[in-house]
């Protein structure tokens, strides 16, 4: 998990970290109108660490905040008649920006349940607005934030966002699980969320045997894109804590000043009358440490994280100094050292740590290294002609990366992250031709790599249905069903028909979807373009979206994304995604030359699965 500076976003765990021996840092700045003029009398909130400060601002517009720590941070300013402004990020020292302020537009909502009955009291627990900055609204609500809750007819307005722009969402009720909403516009139609009651997880926090008060309670998903905090409850005198989540499994943890996470305990939310979490706040002991730049000096900011049994229980980040102090809750655990972008740890990022019965561990110095440069060249068998375009994808690094070599074969990895260990494999493929070559790079090593692509046998087989998925196997060896969309992206409308002798990869998929596998899926189509463009006329890469979004949120995503190949909204009421039985995305399928559906379990042989159409023709 990394926080880029000023960059707005969701955390996957709410972070409650302590830089305790940080230097204070500043932020200051000015409200502005767009014409420069200073803004008397907006209010300016800030947020660390759901600790809130709030000042006014006077007639040259400035604000100043003091005493703050390298954590992450929420800046909101508004006045009533004009929108909010903010930033949102990671201060790693003193800085000094302005907020502009400008007319405002509304987004109208109403909260229903299930069945489509208003919700009352509803409120607005977060958003994010225009993708620039948070707004934690419950607990900025306390320094006199609008509190965003819902009317006697479950309605909200949301009257201070930028004119054009939009909000996400995190909705929330007593009653029911929290929703998330991925992208609401600011328009003068009414847009409606729904709220299912969901499954109660309660329990009771204790330390020392006695209850605790004021203890946060996590109740959160665990999965390759790491921890996503899906419910909270706040302990009351006696310990006492509830929260409501969607039916399935889950874990909990508890967060207090004054103790260490305790190892997050399994919650098992399956059935109505929902879960027991009980936890007991454990003996705290303290790691510390420093992290260092190449050249020696401090790296503040740096990500700290200590997991146990690969759940993260504690986690902080490094201050001005490059120094860090951590409370963990377990002797035995692993610690986690999450470089800035373009670094990496001069050993592996992951060490073990066994306290025994110590209270405390002082750690050596780690120092960084600058993320290398993999160069390369590619060749291919004489009798295959040029090189040309060769996919350069890794095979057991997450995220994946991907790389494109130029037309003689030379290519640059240039990493944004760290991975996990040093060794990387890497698959080299041929963009038309049958050739590929699987290679391993290691990050310590120098000088160039070369290797020269090798024919293979694609992998053909039809698979089984994969459980909890879409089954589309009825479809397999049939004309494909017809695509109809209500708007078109990149392209003018499209037609199956009209796209017979060129083998389609056509990809149901929704913009809302950031998990893991969806993210991947749109990165890879992404890529594949890239790949084809300009190479092969004959392969078309086709993404319809979800009906449910709104046209201009659906262009949003394709900004966003930086998608190039044409996407197209279904046509309401899910035509497209009826017609092929679309139930879950995103989901891909191959149409070969004739209009045929051939394929529909294409993970880990996309590329391949094109190729071989491609070669098949239409004979």
């Amino acid at each position: 998990m990394r926080h880029p500076i000023w960059k707005a976003a969701f955390c996957c765990l709410v972070l409650f970290l302590m830089a305790l021996s940080a230097p204070a840092l500043t932020l200051k700045g000015h409200v502005l109108l767009h014409d420069k003029t200073p803004v008397e009398g907006a209010t300016v909130w800030l947020e660390q660490n759901r600790t809130v400060q709030k000042l006014a601002t006077g007639k040259d517009g400035a604000f100043s905040f003091g005493d703050l720590k390298i954590l992450p941070t929420d800046v909101v300013a508004c006045k009533p008649g004009l929108c909010l402004a903010g930033k949102s990020g990671l201060p790693v020292g003193d800085m000094d920006f302005d907020l502009v302020l400008g007319p405002a537009g509304t987004v109208n909502i109403r909260v229903t349940d299930k069945d489509f009955k208003a919700v009352p009291g509803a409120r607005i627990r977060t958003m994010i607005v225009c993708d620039e900055f948070g707004v934690a609204v419950e607990d900025l609500s306390d320094k006199g934030f609008p509190p965003l809750r819902a009317n006697d007819k479950g309605e909200i307005a949301i009257d201070a966002v930028p004119a054009g722009g939009f909000v996400k969402l995190v909705v929330g009720h007593h009653q029911y699980a929290d929703s998330s909403v991925a992208y609401l516009p600011v328009r003068d139609k009414r847009q409606d969320i729904q709220l299912y009651e969901g499954v109660p997880v309660r329990g009771r926090v204790k330390a020392q045997g006695k209850p605790l008060a004021s203890a946060r309670v996590s109740v959160f998903e665990s999965g390759v894109g790491g921890q996503r905090e899906v419910a909270f409850g706040i302990t009351d005198p006696e310990g006492f804590y509830n929260a409501r989540v969607e039916s399935g499994g889950y874990m909990a943890t508890a967060r207090h000043p004054d103790y260490a996470a305790p190892v997050p305990v399994n919650v098992d939310a399956s059935k109505a009358e929902g879960a027991v979490a009980d936890l007991e706040m454990p003996v705290t002991r303290t790691i510390t440490g420093k992290v260092l730049l190449p050249d020696g000096k401090p790296c503040p900011g740096s990500h700290i994280s200590f997991s146990v049994n690969g759940a993260v229980c504690e986690e902080c980040l490094t201050d001005s100094n490059g120094g860090f102090t951590l409370r963990v809750g377990a002797p035995k655990g692993v610690l986690l050292i999450g470089a800035p972008p373009g670094y990496r740890t001069a050993d592996l990022p992951q060490v073990p740590v066994d306290l025994g019965e110590a209270p405390k561990a002082e750690l050596p110095a780690m120092r960084l290294k600058e993320l290398p440069v993999i160069k390369g060249k590619i060749t291919v068998p004489a009798d295959q002609g040029p090189v040309g375009k060769v996919l350069i994808e890794s095979l057991d690094a997450e995220p994946p990366l991907r790389f494109l070599s130029d037309e003689t074969g030379a290519f640059e990895l240039r990493l944004g992250y760290q991975p996990e260990k040093n060794m990387i494999t890497f698959r080299a493929e041929h963009a038309l031709r049958l050739l590929r070559k699987d290679f391993k790079v290691n990050l310590d090593q120098t000088g160039e790599v070369e290797l020269r692509l090798e024919p293979f046998e694609p992998d053909q087989g039809k698979r089984a249905p994969i459980p909890g998925r879409n089954n589309l196997s009825r479809l397999l060896g049939k004309a494909a069903p017809k695509i109809q969309c209500s708007d078109w992206f990149n392209s003018t409308p499209l037609d199956l028909d009209k796209l017979k002798g060129k083998v389609v990869v056509l990809t149901m998929w929704g913009g809302f979807d950031d998990s893991p596998f969806a993210t991947n899926r749109i990165n890879q189509l992404r890529a594949l373009y890239d790949l084809f463009n300009g190479v092969a006329e004959d392969v078309a890469i086709v993404a319809i979206h979800d009906a449910g979004s709104d046209a201009n949120e659906v262009a949003e995503y394709v900004r966003r994304f930086g998608l190039r190949f044409p996407v197209g909204k279904d046509a309401d009421p899910f035509v497209t995604f009826v017609n092929y039985g679309v139930n879950f995305i995103p989901q891909t399928v191959l149409i070969d030359k004739k209009g045929m559906v051939q394929y529909d379990q294409v993970e880990g042989r996309l590329l391949e699965l094109v190729k071989s159409l491609r070669l098949k023709g239409e004979g």
